[in-house]
């Protein structure tokens, strides 16, 4: 139960996602070294996942009056009751209401305003890894992809983190520089998922398609970073549990919830439908208002096997 934010005036090496940039920049210049041979570097930066902590220069780059608060603070309305959740893992810090009682305004900001900090610090070190690929010549021959593992919530549909079927805790940033291949300055409505990138990478690098000995999943995006109004999948696939399993699927304009224990007769399902042409933010489940689309949804979604149910002893 310690705090959920920090702002020390300390050097940025202090704080790890510092020192991980150090070695970065330690292992390009061994990289510089062996010009004949690949490499790859996995560079993980923690930040700006809790707690918020970072050095008070990044703090004071941000003023927390300026941002905006949630618009839709209530859960869905129509959406089963246990589909969002309201704190998760930052109930765990000090200094934060326990259960579901809701975060004031000034604690919101407050959490918010750390949040950027945090994401600041970390721009700042892979902003010294990139200037370390520039400086040594390497960035002409390199491929960059800079991607996170899930979104976040503050305060909309009153939940906070992640561990959600909703857009802010599935929606992730994801950015590749392919030199030749890839165009500065350009962007795709191409939906994606993380497992895309082991065979967008193979490709790239000229490896072969990966294999088995299990299926592989994941589909090459290199088609779409060529040209970004290309389109490789119809759909992304994301699941999470909550007691059942909420299994779902994104499109350019909707997303589909399913939510049933798993290898259960259909019928048995809760569904959530979001329209974002109508409702970027999520306020009202549409499923029972459109069962058309619901049906047609769920037609994407029966591609993907069901998760197995748990073994009995």
């Amino acid at each position: 139960r310690g705090a959920a934010y920090e702002s020390a005036d300390v050097e940025d090496s202090v704080y790890g996602d510092g020192k991980v940039a150090d070695e970065a920049v330690r292992r390009l210049f061994k990289a510089k070294e062996t010009p004949d041979q690949p490499f790859f570097l996995a560079v993980g930066f923690l930040k700006p996942h809790l707690p918020f902590c970072a050095p008070k220069k990044y703090w004071d780059m941000h003023d927390r009056a300026e941002f905006p608060l949630a618009e839709q603070r209530e859960p869905p309305a129509n959406a089963p009751g246990y589909a969002p959740q309201f704190g998760g893992e930052l109930r765990n810090y000090e200094g934060i209401p326990p259960g579901n009682n809701p975060l004031d305004d000034p604690l919101t900001r407050r959490l918010i305003h750390g949040y950027y900090a945090a994401t600041s610090y970390m721009d700042a070190q892979l902003g010294r890894v990139l200037d370390e690929l520039d400086r040594l010549g390497l960035a002409e021959n390199t491929i960059i992809v800079l991607w996170g593992d899930h979104g976040y919530h503050f305060g909309d549909h009153g939940t906070w983190t992640k561990h959600t079927n909703y857009e802010q805790a599935n929606r992730i940033p994801l950015v590749v520089i392919a030199p030749g291949v890839t165009r500065p300055g350009t962007s795709t409505g191409q939906l994606a998922e993380t497992v895309d990138l082991y065979p967008t990478l193979a490709e790239l690098a000229g490896l072969p398609k990966p294999t088995g000995p299990l299926p592989v999943d994941g589909t090459s995006l290199v088609p779409v970073l060529k040209n970004p109004a290309a389109r490789v999948r119809d759909h992304a696939y994301h699941c999470f549990p909550r007691g059942d399993l909420g299994r779902a699927i994104r499109t350019e304009r909707y997303r589909l919830v399913e939510w049933k224990k798993p290898g259960a007769p259909a019928d048995t399902a809760q569904i959530e439908l979001y329209d974002y042409a109508t409702d970027t933010v999520e306020s009202r489940n549409l499923a029972a208002e459109q069962p058309a689309i619901v049906a047609q949804l769920r037609t994407i979604l029966a591609r993907h096997p069901e998760a197995r149910p748990p073994l009995r002893p």
